[in-house]
C-alpha cells in the first residue's frame, strides 16, 4: 500500500494511518512528495502535474521493486489524492492492475464555491506571491510551504472548474477510463479546500463500478463536521474514519491482505 500526504504538509500526516493500518497486515509506505518532509526535489519551477507525473510512478516502481508487486492499494490526502488519480489517468496499465485508490478531501474544480470560499482561494493565491513558497503558517494549511507553481495551477483549476494538464489533457474526463475500485471521503466542514460539491464531481467522473462516496459529518453519522485537516489527523479520525477505510480495503483484499 503505497500512501501520500496533501499540498502544504508531509508524511507525518498519514504515517498514523500508515501505521494503523500495518497492524491489521498491511505493508505500507509513506511518499513525501518532492520539496516535503525529507524529500528533495525542492524546485521553484514545480507545478502540481509533477507530484502524479514524476514522483508517483518512481514511488511505485521502488515499491514494486521492495514487494514484488505492483498490485497496490493508493491512499490519499488532499492533493495526495489527486497526484494519485492523475498518475492513474496517465497510465491505463497502473490503473488495471491497482487494487484501489482511497481519496480524503481531494478535489479539483470546486475550491472557492460561494464569496467566502472565493476570498479563501484568492488569499491563498496572494500568499503565494510573497516568495517562491506559500506561507502555510499564514494560510493555517499545514506545517510546510508550498511551492509557487503547485499552487498557482490548483488556484486555476478551481478557478476555472476545468482539472486541466499543461499538455491539454482533461483529468476530469479522463477518470472515466480509471475504473480502479475507489472510496472518496469528503469533510462537511471542508467548506473552501475542498468541498463537498467538488468531491462529489471527482467521484462522479471515475470509471469503477466499484467505488463510494462517504460523506463525514453529522447527519450522516458521524460526530463532527470534519474539515479539511481533521478527516485524516484527529482523534475523531482516527475512531470513525480510519476505520471505515480499513473496511473497505479489508473487502477488496485477495487471499492474502494487499500492499
Amino acid at each position: 500500500m503505497l500512501l501520500t500526504h496533501g499540498t502544504f504538509s508531509n508524511g507525518n500526516v498519514v504515517t498514523r494511518l500508515a501505521a494503523y493500518l500495518a497492524n491489521y497486515g498491511f505493508p505500507c509506505w509513506v511518499l513525501e512528495l518532492r520539496g516535503h518532509g525529507a524529500s528533495e526535489g525542492r524546485d521553484r519551477r514545480t507545478i502540481f502535474e509533477d507530484f502524479g507525473r514524476l514522483d508517483v510512478p518512481a514511488a511505485v516502481e521502488a515499491v514494486r521493486l521492495r514487494a514484488q508487486t505492483d498490485r497496490l492499494f493508493y491512499v490519499g490526502h488532499s492533493g495526495g489524492g489527486l497526484a494519485f488519480l492523475m498518475y492513474l489517468a496517465r497510465n491505463p496499465q497502473a490503473a488495471g492492475r491497482a487494487q484501489g485508490v482511497v481519496t480524503l478531501a481531494s478535489q479539483a474544480t470546486g475550491a472557492g464555491l460561494g464569496w467566502r470560499g472565493l476570498a479563501t482561494i484568492t488569499g491563498i493565491a496572494a500568499a503565494n506571491s510573497l516568495g517562491s513558497r506559500a506561507r502555510s503558517r499564514l494560510l493555517r494549511l499545514g506545517p510546510e510551504g508550498e511551492f509557487r507553481g503547485v499552487v498557482n495551477q490548483w488556484f486555476r483549476w478551481n478557478l476555472t472548474r476545468r482539472w486541466r494538464g499543461r499538455d491539454r489533457i482533461n483529468y476530469l474526463s479522463a477518470l472515466a477510463s480509471v475504473r480502479t475500485p475507489a472510496l472518496c471521503l469528503a469533510g462537511v466542514g471542508d467548506r473552501y479546500i475542498a468541498p463537498v460539491k467538488g468531491c462529489v464531481r471527482l467521484f462522479a467522473a471515475l470509471g469503477a463500478a466499484d467505488k463510494r462516496l462517504v460523506i463525514c459529518g453529522r447527519r450522516h453519522g458521524f460526530s463532527e463536521d470534519y474539515d479539511h485537516a481533521r478527516i485524516v489527523a484527529s482523534r475523531g479520525a482516527r475512531q470513525e474514519v480510519w476505520p471505515k477505510i480499513l473496511e473497505w480495503l479489508q473487502q477488496r483484499c485477495e487471499a492474502s491482505p494487499g500492499i
